[in-house]
């Protein structure tokens, strides 16, 4: 499994030049139908012959392959990589079977995670625009004619001109040296990726429980009797996280709820797909909360002990009736009710959001 086989640049078939030379042909019904029978022949032909495809053999030379432990350092999950090192190269790689977070698996991202380093594509000099086409420069041009016209731009519009945007896929030395760089620059305008999702669940989240993050773990969901993910598409954004909801889905008979606009991948694996409007989750929400209250169904001793501003809370759900909650997000009364009623009757359950929600101007 992901093991590189050849450095070779693919060469069209003859099957491929067979049907493209076919395919420049104006045919006509009489014409196609006696063609096509050429077609087919000719595959048929090719698949008996030397057409068919043969193993690529390894270019690397002889030695020892060695598996070395590590670590995917695409993101922070920390899914556990099994590299292949033959001669001091990375040639290859397994996921971690024994792994707790990857389970056995890749994400496409961690799986392409060594292309990085040694990708044929890999960009390995600096490039330049120059008249629509690019152009390899030298370093010491590249960072010289950046250098001068970052200077320029300074000394025509002062240091705040200019807008300083890091990356999570800074380590954190990187990111200390990066927020170095704008200060001697002479200029705090320097900011964050993150920026546009996590700022959100620091001003929201943070104030609510006191933790500017999801707060439930892989554990949590593995014990989860019911899994509720709105905002969300991790069969897509984060395969590894759907690998432990369908854990808890297969093993618990947890019913998994998806609330989307689209009917995505995540949707596909759901018992109950929610479809609402993009931009009205917080009404989605209400609307629930309005079952929930409405039949007594709510947790109320933690309520009691844990929570502070409920009352608050239920005076805005009373707004929310069924119809007007269909009316906002295009979501049925009696199916928010099934949801509600799935989630009570299924405890304990987990609440997974994401940035389909937490990116919107109305709160998270």
């Amino acid at each position: 499994m992901l093991r590189k086989k050849t450095n070779g640049v693919a060469k069209s078939s003859r099957a491929g030049s067979l049907l493209s030379s076919l395919a420049a042909k104006t045919l006509d019904r009489r014409q196609f139908l006696t063609t096509s029978g050429v077609a087919v022949g000719g595959l048929a032909a090719l698949s008996l012959s030397s057409g068919r495809v043969e193993a690529a053999a390894p270019t690397t030379g002889g030695g020892e392959v060695v598996v070395k432990k590590s670590v995917c350092t695409h993101c922070s999950v920390g899914c556990t990589v099994e590299a292949e090192v033959q001669n001091g190269t990375w040639i290859g790689q397994e996921p971690g079977w024994d792994s707790p977070f990857n389970l056995g698996a890749h994400c496409a991202k961690g799986a392409s995670v060594r292309e990085h380093a040694h990708g044929e594509r890999r960009l390995k000099s600096p490039m330049k625009m120059v008249n629509g086409q690019w152009q390899k420069i030298s370093w010491d041009t590249a960072i010289n004619e950046i250098g001068d016209k970052m200077l320029e731009i300074r000394e025509q519009s002062g240091p705040d001109s200019v807008y300083w945007l890091g990356s999570a896929k800074f380590n954190n030395e990187q990111a200390y040296l990066f927020r170095k760089f704008a200060a001697y620059w002479g200029t705090n305008n320097v900011d964050h990726q993150a920026r546009i999702c996590h700022s959100t669940t620091v001003a929201g989240v943070a104030n609510t429980w006191g933790y500017g993050a999801m707060t439930n773990s892989y554990n949590d969901i593995h014990n989860s009797k019911a899994i509720f993910i709105i905002g969300g598409n991790p069969a897509e954004a984060h395969p590894v996280s759907l690998l432990h909801v369908l854990k808890a889905k297969e093993e618990n008979n947890a019913p998994l709820i998806v609330c989307d606009p689209r009917f995505t991948r995540t949707a596909a694996h759901a018992d109950e797909f929610v479809r609402f409007r993009p931009g009205s989750d917080v009404a989605l929400v209400w609307g629930i909360l309005w079952h929930i209250f409405e039949n007594g169904w709510e947790d109320k001793e933690f309520i009691r002990t844990r929570v502070w501003g409920m009352d608050e809370i239920r005076e805005e759900v009373k707004r929310w009736n069924p119809e007007e909650v269909e009316r906002v997000t295009g979501a049925p009364g009696a199916q928010l009710e099934r949801v509600a009623r799935t989630l009570v009757n299924n405890r304990p359950g987990t609440v997974i959001w994401c940035m389909g929600g937490t990116q919107h101007t109305n709160g998270n």
